[in-house]
Formats: structure tokens, sequence, C-alpha cells
């Protein structure tokens, strides 16, 4: 039986919670998931487009006030503080000349505020004027807050393994 990772199996379980949190006997407004979708798209390429600026502020505009993230080589990192120091002194410490990110599906959960994003990444490394490519993936819990979509959990990694 395939092992599945625990930041799946986390982002699987927030889903599931939210898609099972209708009550019987309520009324239910329909849910546009696809503008939902769009929405979160577009939050994530914002994210993507801070982070490959080096723009802290800009990141963590995009950031859950108690966001996990799940980083290879780390322990889990959590909340806004932590989040900020892992952006300023590790992520935007490598040498990196291009980031970006596309979708392979977004799945909305019933409640409409909270899906979850699986997507495929390309990094490329500018170590001593040679450029490496790292292609990976990524997985993303995304909470509407006020209005607006935020990062609330994220895995990613390498797809190459480690040497």
């Amino acid at each position: 039986m395939p092992r599945i990772s625990r930041s799946l199996a986390f982002a699987l379980s927030v889903v599931a919670a939210a898609s099972s949190t209708g009550c019987a006997g309520h009324e239910t407004t329909a849910i546009d998931t696809e503008t939902i979708k769009a929405q979160i798209q577009q939050a994530d390429l914002a994210l993507l487009r801070a982070e490959g600026q080096r723009d802290l502020k800009g990141v963590m505009e995009h950031i859950a006030p108690d966001a996990v993230f799940q980083p290879p080589g780390f322990p889990p990192i959590v909340g806004h503080e932590a989040i900020r120091q892992f952006y300023a002194t590790q992520w935007f410490e490598l040498p990196f000349v291009e980031i970006s990110g596309t979708p392979e599906a977004i799945v909305v959960g019933s409640s409409g505020d909270l899906a979850y994003f699986d997507g495929r990444s390309r990094m490329v490394l500018e170590i001593s004027v040679e450029r490496t490519v790292i292609p990976g993936k990524y997985l993303g819990v995304w909470r509407e807050i006020s209005g607006q979509w935020k990062l609330a959990a994220i895995s990613w990694s390498g797809n190459e393994g480690t040497r």
C-alpha cells in the first residue's frame, strides 16, 4: 500500500472537514467554484511574483496569520512571524533568478471558503554564472479570510531525489 505524505494527508483532511461542515436543515447557497478557482489562481500567481521579486511585504500579504509551511529539510514553520523569518533568512537567500508555478488542480470545499491547490513549480538557480533548473511540486491549502484568499498551509519539494 503506498504511503501518503503527512502534508498531503493534512491538506486532504482539512478540505474534507471543510466539505462536511454543512448542517442538515439549513439552507445552503450555491458556490461559484469557477470564480473561486480563478481567485485562488490569481492569489497564487501574485504570491509567486512577490517571491520572485523577494518582496517580503508582498509575500506576507498572501499568508494566513496561522499558516503552516512544510519546506523540505525543515521542521514545520508555523505562524506569520516564523514564516517571515524563514523568507528573510532562508528563502530569499537562495540564488534563484526565476521562480514559477503552474496549477494542475484547484479543489474547492463545499463551504466555499477553503480549497487546496496542486501545482508544479520551476526554480532557476544561478551559481557562479551557471544556471540550474529545478522542477518541483507543491500542495497548498487556501482559506478565505475577510474576503481575501490567504495561503493557510503549503508543502513543496523538488522532483529529483536528494544526492
